[in-house]
Order: structure tokens, then sequence, then C-alpha cells
């Protein structure tokens, strides 16, 4: 039975139609696969948490070591702390400074919109930042 050309065009159409929808759902589940797998912390416990699993797994370290190393982690994130607080004072210097040198330049009106601006954009800061405990 002879193929018209409507048919052979049909036939065409949907051979490529699955080519390119098979080949979007395969890169769609290797894209959600891969990312998954090789999703960073998202938080500091979930750090420690694989911090030490790798420590007990790839290391092979023993619970006495987990121990230890817990205490040195909560030494380290000490530190850092208190760092950050030292910097906190001059960090906090120099956003005043910037702030008042672009008050500065604007008029009147605009430091008004200016400190609304900057209002709007902190409380919307204070939004996406999750709720310490």
């Amino acid at each position: 039975m002879p193929r018209t050309r409507l048919s052979i065009a049909l036939y065409l159409v949907l051979v490529f139609a699955s080519g390119i929808l098979v080949g979007v759902v395969s890169n769609r589940l290797y894209a959600t696969s891969t990312a998954s797998a090789s999703s960073s912390p998202r938080n500091m416990s979930e750090f420690r948490k694989r911090y030490l699993d790798g420590m007990r797994t790839r290391v092979g370290a023993s619970e006495p070591q987990i121990e230890a190393i817990t205490k040195q982690l909560d030494e380290t994130k000490q530190k850092y702390d208190d760092l950050a607080a030292m910097e906190q004072p001059l960090h906090d210097k120099i956003q005043e400074d910037h702030i008042q040198a672009i008050k500065s330049l604007l008029s009147p009106q605009q430091n008004v919109a200016y400190d609304n601006w900057r209002a709007e954009r902190a409380r919307a800061k204070a939004a996406q930042q999750p709720q310490k405990k």
C-alpha cells in the first residue's frame, strides 16, 4: 500500500516530536538528580551534620574523636562570632559614612525618598531572613 506524502510527513513529525520529548524529559531528570545530589548546606547545623558524617564515614573518626571534633567546631565558631562582633562597629561606621555621603548629594525631597527606599529595603531584608531561635 503506497504511502502518501501526508502520512510520511506525519510519521516524520511524530518521530521528531517523540525525540524532542524524550530529550526534554531526560534532561530534566538529569538536572534534577545532579542538583539535589550536590546541593550545598543551607545553614550551619546542616553543614555541621554533613561535616561530622563525613568525618565518620570518609575519615573513619571514632565517637570520642567526633566529640573532640564537635568541641573544636564549637570553639572555632565562637572565635568567628567574636571576630564578627569586633568588626561590626567598623562595618556600621563605613555604612553610616556611605549613607551620609549619598545624602549630601541629594536634594531634600530626594533625601526623604531615599530614607523611605532604604526603609523598604530593610523591611524586605528582614522578611527574607529566617527567624533566629
